[in-house]
């Protein structure tokens, strides 16, 4: 993966599910693919983040 790349949130959610489907560790998985750690969990905390915020939304609505 480019270090200058810009991931969309999409893309993340893609890599993020394909490690936790893949049954290693998140380093592990991170190593194999070119992904820092330390910005996987940045795309996780974002993610969490995003699904707050749309949670929040929805409920709003009701």
């Amino acid at each position: 993966m480019s270090r200058n790349s810009k991931t969309s949130a999409a893309q993340q959610l893609k890599f993020v599910m394909e490690c936790r489907k893949s049954g290693k560790t998140d380093a592990q998985w991170c190593i194999e693919n070119g992904i820092r750690p330390a910005t996987f969990y940045n795309w996780v905390s974002r993610l969490r983040t995003l699904r707050c915020e749309i949670f929040s939304v929805n409920l709003d609505l009701l």
